[in-house]
């Protein structure tokens, strides 16, 4: 009777212990696939990009005659980033963007004229960081790949204030924005952007991308940047930001062949 008992509980020991040990072993290769797909090197790229961005109305007045603005120069964008493959059709982005644009007074009252329009009242300097999705409709190793791509932006806006020479608006120079709460200011925005990727060799591909970005309007706000003299001006909560950019991009890992099923012979 008692060795029927040691049986007994050898046989339940062994029945518990084993799907906890076939467990372990799949958490191991679990961690193990992880650590292998991180730190596989043609899944990791770094990139550079350059372009022309442009920027909505940061102040608008509507009037019964029409409408005035301030406006942002288009400007030249730059920065760099990096990026890891999922897989061959999903990617994660980190990118840098530097853009800066000059400030103008914009007119749409009267007859068309130039007259009343004021260039040069300052500038603001755009940083923003990303961090994005993006989808490769035919893999992103491909000759052609076109792709779509969302993701997360953090804006930080600085006005450099410029003096304007006399103008129809005053006699003498004048500085026509101030920055009573301080001449940075901080945002978090929507990303979305379209392209393709073209491959150049192994290891170089380009893109060429569209992106727009909407982004908090830097006027906005008690903290933020103000136009004197007495004017109350519409400030949109958002200014869209849209660029077209031409990025070089590098694996830093050629992409290893794709593995063969291995073939069955078959008798007739």
């Amino acid at each position: 009777m008692r060795q029927s008992h040691r049986l007994l509980a050898f046989v339940f020991g062994l029945a518990v212990a084993t799907p906890a040990g076939a467990q372990s072993a799949n958490n191991d290769s679990l961690v193990t696939n992880i650590i292998d797909m991180i730190t596989d090197a043609s899944r990791w790229h770094l990139s550079l990009n350059g372009g022309a961005a442009g920027f909505g109305n940061f102040l608008l007045q509507q009037s019964p005659l029409g409408a005035v603005a301030i406006r942002g120069d288009r400007g030249f964008a730059f920065g760099g980033g990096g990026g890891f493959d999922y897989d061959e059709n999903n990617q994660f982005k980190l990118n840098y963007t530097y853009t800066g644009t000059n400030l103008r007074y914009r007119d749409w009252r009267g007859v068309g004229s130039n007259l009343l329009n004021v260039t040069g009242l300052g500038k603001i300097n755009t940083n923003v960081v990303t961090l994005e999705a993006a989808h490769y409709f035919v893999g992103s190793r491909s000759f052609i790949s076109p792709y779509a791509g969302f993701g997360f932006a953090g804006a930080w806006n600085h006005l450099s204030p410029d003096v304007v020479p006399a103008s129809v608006f005053a006699n003498t120079p004048t500085q026509f924005l101030t920055t009573p709460g301080g001449s940075q200011k901080f945002g978090i925005g929507a990303t979305a952007n379209l392209g393709a990727q073209v491959r150049l060799t192994g290891d170089f591909f380009t893109r060429l991308e569209w992106n727009s970005m909407n982004m908090p309007n830097p006027f906005n706000g008690n903290r933020s940047f103000q136009s004197p003299g007495g004017v109350t001006y519409d400030q949109p909560s958002r200014v869209q930001k849209t660029e077209w950019r031409l990025a070089g991009v590098y694996y830093l890992g050629k992409q290893a062949p794709a593995q063969q099923k291995p073939t069955v012979a078959t008798s007739p």
